[in-house]
């Protein structure tokens, strides 16, 4: 009609509690049968079997909500296949808090894709930086971030673990 302004659709904001369709993956809010299942499972996973971490531990923590904290459910074909937690705002970019790949899921660039999707959710709102913290002794996934992009920082004694030191790592987005 004349005179009446067309209303632009608004994207969501950068890691909205939403879904999220990744292609092949489909990011949905955790859900408490799904902090059940992977908590369990990750237990059995390095870094969190190497510290110790008990199962209902972890999944008292994957339970709890947190400010700024968004946990989403990685799932192929009906299928839950991982978890990512990202919280955001941080210092000006998000910060991976967990990656998780159930283990028949390993090996399929799952890991990639959340990556992948948490920087391009960084570059919609013009994020400097990724953040993320990886046990020492995960020589695998601190290989596996390398790859990604993600630079040593700094080193973290005693973070997470009397067992470990955490290397902060930070990809850089800047912008010219």
């Amino acid at each position: 009609m004349r005179g009446e302004k067309s209303v632009k659709p608004v994207a969501p904001l950068p890691f909205s509690y939403a879904e999220h369709d990744l292609g092949r993956l489909l990011l949905q809010p955790l859900t408490q049968r799904g902090a059940v299942t992977i908590g369990a499972e990750m237990a059995q996973m390095p870094p969190w079997s190497v510290i110790g971490s008990p199962p209902e531990s972890i999944v008292s923590n994957l339970k709890t909500e947190k400010p700024g904290l968004r946990r989403f459910e990685a799932m192929l074909r009906g299928d839950l296949a991982g978890l990512i937690a990202i919280h955001h705002p941080w210092l000006h970019g998000p910060y991976l808090q967990l990656l998780a790949i159930r283990r028949p899921f390993q090996r399929m660039g799952l890991g990639l894709d959340l990556l992948k999707w948490m920087e391009a959710e960084a570059r919609r709102e013009q994020a400097r930086q990724l953040w993320l913290c990886v046990s020492s002794f995960n020589a695998n996934a601190r290989v596996f971030y390398e790859r990604f992009g993600f630079e040593e920082t700094a080193l973290i004694e005693k973070l997470a673990s009397d067992l470990s030191d955490e290397v902060l790592m930070r990809k850089r987005l800047y912008y010219e």
